[in-house]
């Protein structure tokens, strides 16, 4: 154990941070007051050490039956993680400016295992207000992962909050006791159904300039892309359907 958290301070963690990191990996889905203990750190301290952990991208949290819930990143993650500060450095370098995009920054992509990765491009779907959520494929197998309550209790409400509207394109099989019997203009969201005979178990969501690949709840799979030119072609599709369908 004590090599391991060398090996994380290493890594540019500090003792604390890789204390908390290590104690959410081992507990999983749990409370603050329980990974503080595992962690040996002051409950007070233990919140500033996961905002830090937080902003790394290491570790993420939602609200499950009015319980806050702290969560780990796999640890593959810490690669990539030191992966894209060597590409920060190299986009600064003067001597590869000139072959650089236009936009000054390449894709980056994102992939996780397990429903951390759902949760997380959900969470990240709500940091920019006013704005519009896409959402297409299936409904019945997202649920089966982040779970309907997810949804009612915490996503929406957080998306009203941030001014969020939603569009989904779903399977009409598939309302029956999801969303069905809800308000689409309380909530602001809009549905049109896509053809059940192309259905098929994946999802995907399109916020800002990223695009999240849902895998089936079998594989658990989560990819996302940050990329001006793949959202923006990723929302026309979408919109293409939208209006064909309409």
């Amino acid at each position: 154990m004590q090599n391991i958290l060398q090996n994380l301070e290493q890594l540019g963690l500090s003792p604390k941070e890789s204390a908390l990191y290590l104690a959410a990996l081992k507990l999983g889905e749990t409370g603050m007051t329980e990974l503080a203990k595992e962690a040996n750190l002051l409950r007070t301290s233990a919140y500033v050490v996961f905002e830090a952990l937080e902003k790394r991208g290491l570790m993420g949290s939602f609200v499950m039956r009015g319980r806050t819930k702290f969560i780990a990143t796999p640890p593959h993650l810490l690669k990539r993680q030191i992966e894209r500060q060597l590409e920060q450095v190299n986009l600064l370098l003067p001597e590869i400016a000139a072959y650089l995009p236009k936009t000054g920054q390449a894709p980056r992509i994102s992939y996780y295992e397990g429903k951390q990765g759902y949760i997380m491009a959900a969470e990240d779907s709500l940091r920019i207000p006013n704005s519009t959520v896409r959402h297409s494929g299936s409904l019945s197998e997202a649920y089966r992962v982040i779970s309907a309550e997810y949804d009612d209790k915490h996503y929406i409400p957080q998306r009203l909050a941030q001014r969020i509207a939603f569009r989904a394109l779903y399977f009409e099989s598939e309302m029956q006791g999801t969303i069905s019997h809800r308000s689409d203009e309380t909530e602001r969201r809009e549905v049109r159904f896509l053809p059940e005979k192309f259905h098929y178990r994946t999802s995907t969501l399109i916020y800002g300039n990223k695009v999240a690949l849902f895998s089936s709840s079998e594989e658990l799979i989560t990819v996302i892309i940050e990329s001006e030119q793949l959202a923006e072609s990723e929302r026309k599709k979408f919109d293409l359907l939208w209006e064909l369908l309409g």
